[in-house]
């Protein structure tokens, strides 16, 4: 995991909303790592000793779900007579032991949601599906954020910052009831190396003692990676100042590192993007108000897109360009409770009966699945709006052929009648918040967007360890690029507000349209296209200079699995053949309880010669093997839970500690619910990745 900004437990929070301080933690006493209450023996004679690596959300799951499963065979083994016995016992008398090891000062936030971070930081998923632990000790979000946060009890979209302190507060609540069971500790340190000694693990860290074991079972939930081979700080040669992450925002965007003034390009066009232009905004002192603007169409009030002005602040940067390698924008997702029509349900409805759980189904039949629900949905939405704006008519006017302009949406990322060359960036986006705003038919990258977000789960189910060839899986992964932009990207709110920097002046679109790419060496104008088109190619006006840049900012994240890395405990992983990735994926191939598992699926046996037991992996390090891990929804994916039950039996001995950990529920989504350089660059030791986008998480 990545180091955040240190917020110590109890400390204020210094930007709540109401502008008053608030402490992290609530007021309950920190629970004892000894805690006695009905602590469990274990069956075997030696103690058990389990290391968690990472302490974000996935962690927090996988550890409340073994509380759940501790707890509940506690109390059907105890007895009357020995429940007063046991309860005076302590916890390390039961000889279970869990130690976590993370950086983070505040447990249980992750990279994305430390409690420090700036408001104007949004989640980017409706916060009702973070619902009540395993544990069921602990409310879910929507009753929480009531008690301290009550103005924000019907926003679908609150502060990260504010998702972090229920986080947090969840973990230790969690802590607390674990300390029944076993002796709990957290390890503030970064595992740089993972091996065996006899039948024991032990783990490397970056701070002293830098041993850590002996240990029985690792779990791995280490989320984003520190870092990643393609990020432009390892190899920056150009003369201008780099800023190589976006998070921690307070520190890597302050105005020692991007000035008031200055002229900023940012690599990357996604949601760490819009969050660095909204820390260069409204985190510098600008607003956004409701325009009062009549609609100068002819229509009336009521009929026309409602729009939001940006008001400059007083310290803001002069410009901010985005370079991006597809020339668009994420697309707006609409509110929640957004209904989709009558054709919309059933097209969904019929899609989603096509999916078995039984047995998978590749790349390719998925995506024949999302083509034909799109398409249906498509032909049975309203007749077009008669509202005229910029962003182009409507695709069905000149595309009769809905499935034609599903294929050819899905295929080049853009509808097909999308105008080229300037302004086309813009225009994709006003068309994406006009449509989620009801003022523009749904067109086919809205359909695609709906029917990949609301079947993400029994995709990813279908999808999970796909032998599928690595042409086919190149495809799958090619069209869920595009599938993404137009399911995951900003709520509602944050793409009015890029939509109105753009209108500002604030934020310039200009290098998106005109391909200008950015490498190593700097920032580069696309080539010429050899043709007479003036909107072809290369042939703008606004194509970069040397004088047009003060300072570049790289919003591009650390991508998931294993592989290109500069992350030590991966290439531990991969270097001693405690993991096997399928070609042409990037992540470890694991069975249902994240345990690593060789190319015929059977147990992994490493390049010792013996088999890789009590190593689990969960969430991002796994990534194609099982898709969509940037998500707090607890319930998509069951390998946490799998590694819970595992555990606890082991534990009690028992072979049904518990009702039994069934496959990952149907839930769907909501239609509202994924390089040195002449001029130093600012350090990344010590800073974050940028916050996940849910590019391939559902909500």
């Amino acid at each position: 995991m990545t180091e955040q900004p240190s917020v110590p437990t109890g400390t204020a929070h210094p930007t709540r909303s109401d502008g008053a301080a608030r402490p992290i933690r609530d007021d309950r006493t920190a629970p004892s790592l000894a805690a006695a209450d009905t602590p469990l023996r274990p069956a075997a004679d030696a103690p058990l000793r389990i290391a968690v690596v990472g302490a974000g959300p996935k962690a927090l799951y996988a550890l409340e779900k073994l509380t759940a499963l501790l707890d509940a065979a506690g109390s059907a083994t105890a007895t009357a007579d020995d429940a007063g016995a046991a309860r005076s016992e302590s916890s390390a008398a039961s000889g279970l032991t869990v130690t976590v090891i993370d950086p983070v000062a505040v447990p249980g936030t992750g990279a994305a949601y430390h409690p420090g971070q700036p408001h104007h930081l949004r989640l980017n998923v409706t916060a009702a599906i973070l619902d009540e632990p395993a544990t069921g000790d602990f409310p879910a979000y929507p009753s929480w954020v009531q008690g301290p946060y009550p103005q924000l009890a019907d926003e679908p979209y609150p502060p990260r910052a504010v998702v972090g302190e229920y986080l947090a507060q969840r973990w230790q609540q969690m802590i607390h009831g674990l300390s029944r069971h076993a002796r709990v500790e957290h390890a503030r340190a970064r595992v740089t190396d993972l091996r065996r000694e006899g039948s024991a693990w032990h783990l490397t860290t970056d701070t002293a003692p830098a041993d850590l074991g002996p240990v029985d079972e690792v779990l791995i939930a280490t989320g984003h990676a520190a870092g990643h081979r393609g990020a432009l700080v390892h190899h920056w040669s150009s003369p201008l100042p780099l800023v190589p992450a976006v998070l921690p925002a307070q520190r890597m965007l302050s105005a020692a590192h991007v000035p008031r003034g200055s002229r900023v390009a940012v690599r990357g066009g996604a949601l760490t993007f819009i969050d660095a232009c909204l820390t260069l905004t409204e985190g510098r002192g600008g607003t956004f108000t409701e325009s009062t603007d009549v609609d100068a169409t002819g229509g009336t009030e009521a009929d026309a897109p409602s729009r939001l002005v940006h008001h400059r602040g007083p310290h803001e940067p002069d410009l901010i360009r985005p370079i991006t390698r597809q020339g668009l924008l994420l697309d707006a997702k609409p509110d929640p409770g957004t209904p989709l029509t009558e054709a919309g349900e059933r097209a969904v409805e019929q899609a989603r009966a096509r999916f078995t759980s039984d047995q998978g189904m590749g790349p390719d039949a998925v995506l024949a699945i999302v083509v034909d629900a799109a398409t249906a949905m498509l032909e049975g939405t309203p007749a077009p709006k008669q509202h005229a704006t910029a962003s182009g008519r409507d695709a069905r006017d000149t595309v009769v052929d809905s499935r034609a302009a599903v294929e050819h949406t899905l295929s080049t990322g853009a509808e097909p009648d999308l105008p080229r060359g300037p302004g086309r960036a813009e225009a994709a986006l006003r068309r994406s918040i006009e449509t989620a705003q009801g003022h523009r038919s749904p067109g086919p990258a809205w359909a695609l967007g709906r029917v990949w977000q609301t079947l993400y789960s029994p995709i990813s189910a279908a999808l999970r360890g796909s032998d599928a060839p690595e042409e086919e899986w190149a495809r799958f992964r090619q069209a869920a690029q595009a599938l993404e932009r137009f399911a995951f990207g900003p709520p509602l709110v944050n793409a009015r507000k890029l939509l109105a920097m753009i209108d500002s002046g604030a934020v310039d679109l200009s290098w998106m349209d005109a391909d200008v790419s950015i490498d190593a060496h700097g920032i580069h104008e696309a080539p010429v296209a050899d043709s007479s088109d003036a909107t072809a190619v290369g042939r703008h006006d606004d194509a970069p200079s040397g004088g047009d840049v003060d300072v570049v900012i790289d919003a591009v994240l650390t991508p998931p699995g294993l592989l290109n890395l500069t992350d030590e405990l991966a290439g531990s992983l991969l270097r001693r053949g405690l993991v096997q990735v399928r070609p042409g994926r990037r992540g470890a191939m694991i069975d249902e309880a994240g345990s690593p598992v060789g190319r015929d699926d059977a147990p992994l046996v490493a390049a010792d010669g013996r088999a890789v037991d009590g190593l689990a992996l969960i969430g991002r390090p796994t990534e194609d093997h099982v898709i969509g891990h940037d998500s707090l929804n607890r319930h998509l994916h069951h390998e946490g839970r799998c590694w819970a039950r595992r555990i606890a039996e082991r534990i009690t001995g028992a072979d049904d500690p518990a009702p039994a950990v069934t496959a990952a529920p149907g839930v769907a989504a909501s239609p509202a619910v994924p390089a040195d350089g002449s001029a130093p660059a600012i350090p990344a030791e010590g800073s974050a990745p940028a916050a996940p986008a849910p590019a391939v998480a559902p909500e």
